[in-house]
């Protein structure tokens, strides 16, 4: 008789310890269908450098200019100005980094693949300079990602910024919602000067 209550005792501390290990395992499942294998519904990343690659449409040459903030939040920023001729077209390729690491880690293959998670938005306070984005994600509608965009600047002189936006959207707030969903990975302003 005892070692049948010991042993009802043992089955029904087993069941126990079973459904809280499988509640556990259940709330982790649910938990990771949030997310996608990257984990973007979580903090976004650390991004230290901005580089945009400017090239003037009928030639190869390629301008580079670089936004820094190398030690992360708070810390100084090292920005160059762009500096572009009058009536010009020209091809960009945005590049992120985090270079706060050794080596450095590139961001930028990483939002391609995800790309139904990030959006880039660039305006300009010179409202005669055009943007277009030039890249698309793999949603159906494909949307805008914006790692490629082309730039037209004015047949007159001016000055201004360009000011580059990195969203990081998340199943809770996809972008499907529109640009002003999502939370921002980052937010950098360029001097722009069209000579």
């Amino acid at each position: 008789m005892k070692n049948s209550i010991k042993n009802n005792k043992l089955s029904f501390f087993t069941l126990l310890l079973a459904g809280i290990f499988m509640l556990g395992t259940t709330a982790c499942s649910k938990h990771d269908d949030d997310h996608d294998d990257h984990d973007h519904d979580h903090e976004n990343e650390l991004i230290t450098t901005v580089k945009l690659h400017v090239i003037e449409t009928g030639t190869t040459d390629t301008l580079s200019y670089a936004w820094k903030q190398v030690g992360g939040p708070g810390t100084a920023i090292v920005v160059d100005s762009i500096s572009l001729k009058q009536g010009k077209v020209y091809e960009v390729l945005t590049e992120v980094l985090d270079e706060s690491k050794t080596p450095a880690s590139n961001k930028t293959e990483e939002i391609r693949k995800d790309g139904h998670c990030h959006r880039f938005i660039y305006t300009s306070t010179l409202s005669s300079l055009l943007l277009q984005i030039l890249d698309f994600d793999t949603q159906n509608p494909a949307m805008e990602l914006g790692l490629k965009f082309r730039i037209t600047a004015p047949d007159v002189m001016g000055s201004g910024n360009l000011k580059c936006v990195l969203k990081h959207y998340t199943t809770s707030d996809p972008k499907t919602k529109g640009i002003n969903a999502g939370s921002t990975d980052i937010e950098v302003q360029f001097p722009l000067v069209v000579n």
